[in-house]
């Protein structure tokens, strides 16, 4: 049997298991995205279309996004948005393809890597079905968002430290505070497999703002399909294989304990 020998679904003979799972993560968005070679234009499409082909539980009602809900502050890319009746699932159209995505902002639980991809492939079928003329997938994109409320594994600036890639006051002799700090680093995935783009930011907030201040880390694996719908989900498999292990190692220990420790998943288990 071959050992260590990557996969086009993502999955390897022989490596470690996947890392544990947290009884309470700060996971609050989970992103499946896809681009085509010569798409169509989907902003053409009616949201009451889109309603006809989902189903009732879409209203039919698409509002445009930008930067700032994405909190993603250097890009300036507007999408159309639509939700479901419950808020708690979402599907945004940009110029090249679309991401079906899970929403927890009121509270509600992560319903697991698999429930996202069915949503994912039932939105796909929608989008085929009314542009016939649509492209092939070109690029996966797998997209896991992180609030990090102050009062959690961090009070002060000097306690960002559980993210590992952060370097405490590394201007302190320009007297340049960390205060609405960005950062983003990018990492080369495995041979032909993409990039793994990490994103820090720290966003305060208006002095009537009921939330809370917070650290936003995102993580997106995107990465080349090989034209063709088999390859577009085994990237998708890949990049959440890849996102989640990233997360695990670039917070610390103490970090997890705060979040907790849910029982660990066999490789190839959903996640």
């Amino acid at each position: 049997m071959p050992t260590a020998t990557p996969l086009r679904s993502g999955f390897r003979f022989g490596v470690p298991e996947l890392p544990h799972e947290f009884a309470h993560p700060p996971l609050i968005e989970a992103w499946l995205g896809v681009e085509f070679t010569a798409p169509a234009d989907l902003s053409r499409i009616e949201p009451a279309e889109w309603r006809r082909r989902l189903g009732p539980e879409w209203p039919a009602v698409c509002r445009t996004i930008g930067a700032a809900e994405r909190h993603i502050p250097d890009v300036t890319q507007l999408e159309k948005q639509l939700r479901n009746v419950m808020s708690d699932r979402a599907i945004r159209f940009g110029g090249q393809g679309f991401s079906f995505g899970w929403l927890g902002h009121d509270g509600s639980l992560y319903p697991r890597y698999e429930t996202i991809r069915d949503g994912f492939v039932t939105t796909l079928d929608a989008v085929r079905s009314a542009l016939p003329e649509l492209g092939l997938p070109r690029q996966t994109s797998v997209s896991y968002l992180n609030r990090i409320p102050r009062g959690t594994v961090w009070t002060k600036p000097r306690d960002w430290t559980f993210f590992r890639l952060w370097q405490p006051n590394p201007l302190q002799k320009l007297k340049i505070g960390p205060e609405d700090f960005a950062g983003r680093w990018q990492f080369p995935l495995d041979a032909d497999r993409g990039t793994l783009t990490i994103e820090l930011t720290h966003e305060t907030l208006a002095e009537n703002s009921n939330e809370a201040e917070s650290l936003w880390l995102r993580l997106t694996a995107s990465g080349p399909t090989d034209n063709e719908e088999a390859s577009l989900f085994d990237g998708l498999d890949y990049g959440r294989e890849m996102v989640v292990r990233a997360f695990n190692e670039l917070v610390t220990a103490d970090a997890k304990d705060y979040w907790g420790v849910a029982p660990r998943k066999k490789a190839g288990s959903a996640t």
